[in-house]
């Protein structure tokens, strides 16, 4: 079995470091790079990638103002995890939304197959944080050979993070919502300190139900919205005496704040849900959502 990488030069490779980088475009800039990998053996299915790169989603790239670029693909096309880099002549664009252009030399390709979750977050927290010092991209930028670049002390020198776990993301002392509330109580501080979601707690700050964006869409759909040939099924007396009990749902995923992150995010994934409560001892401790842990990643 191979040594898990424990620096990010361990996975650093020079036949994968692409020197000059000739593109004008961030997609033209991936395209290089998986030629690389391919090139070099790391890819099983150069395609696949291909497709995985073509759906162009903004999460997948981390933009680190006008210093570097950070593209991060979880996809079957590898094995393994590998890591591809690009030091461009003059600078690779992107086009946000809004038309705005971000520019930068240094690209970064992480791909690593689904199952590598947790390495694949560590790998790319890791790369965030090193390229978003100035020091450190200008003197990657000021090598000439890919040898060179892989004896730069940001990468030799530089340990992956250990692994995350629930608690260094969660929000402590979450607010919390009473079964028996009034349902437009509730509803109204969701809006008012735009939340999209309350754990429902019951006198021993114990998790009973959730109540959510999706049980009030529910809630609307079944109670409020005109159906055709019909009149509305709940009326305004009815529901002014309705209680968070009444809607909320009482099949809620829990996690524990020592869990791995990469563990909860795939369980989250895999069933759709936006936002966790934490709890220890059956006690509510914290929340989390996949909000924070986008804002973690790209925030480091």
């Amino acid at each position: 079995m191979p040594t898990t990488p424990q620096r990010l030069a361990d996975l650093l490779v020079a036949s994968r470091i692409v020197m000059p980088l000739m593109a004008g475009t961030v997609a033209d800039a991936a395209e290089a790079l998986c030629v690389s990998l391919d090139q070099s053996g790391a890819l099983s299915n150069a395609d696949l990638l291909r497709e995985r790169i073509e759906e162009a989603r903004s999460e997948d790239i981390v933009g680190l103002a006008d210093r570097a670029f950070v593209l991060h693909y979880r996809t079957d096309a590898v094995r393994d995890l590998v890591v591809a880099i690009g030091v461009a002549p003059h600078d690779v664009v992107r086009v946000l939304d809004d038309d705005e252009l971000q520019r930068a030399r240094l690209v970064v390709l992480v791909c690593a197959p689904p199952r590598q979750m947790a390495r694949h977050l560590q790998v790319v927290s890791a790369l965030v944080r090193v390229l978003s010092t100035p020091a450190s991209v200008a003197a990657a930028l000021a090598v000439a050979t890919p040898a060179q670049l892989l004896a730069l002390p940001q990468f030799t020198g530089k340990e992956l993070p250990a692994q995350l776990t629930v608690r260094e993301l969660m929000s402590e002392r979450p607010r919390t919502v009473g079964p028996e509330a009034p349902l437009r109580s509730a509803v109204l501080e969701m809006l008012r300190a735009g939340l999209g979601g309350l754990p429902v707690v019951d006198e021993s700050n114990r998790v009973i139900g959730m109540l959510s964006e999706r049980e009030l869409l529910r809630d609307l759909l079944s109670h409020y919205l005109p159906r055709a040939g019909g009149v509305n099924a709940l009326q305004p007396p009815a529901a002014a005496r309705r209680t968070v009990r009444d809607i909320m749902t009482r099949q809620v995923l829990c996690v524990a704040p020592e869990q791995p992150l990469a563990e909860v995010a795939s369980l989250m994934l895999n069933k759709d849900v936006d936002r966790v409560p934490v709890v220890k001892d059956d006690r509510l401790v914290g929340f989390l959502t996949r909000g924070d842990i986008v804002r973690k990643l790209i925030g480091s």
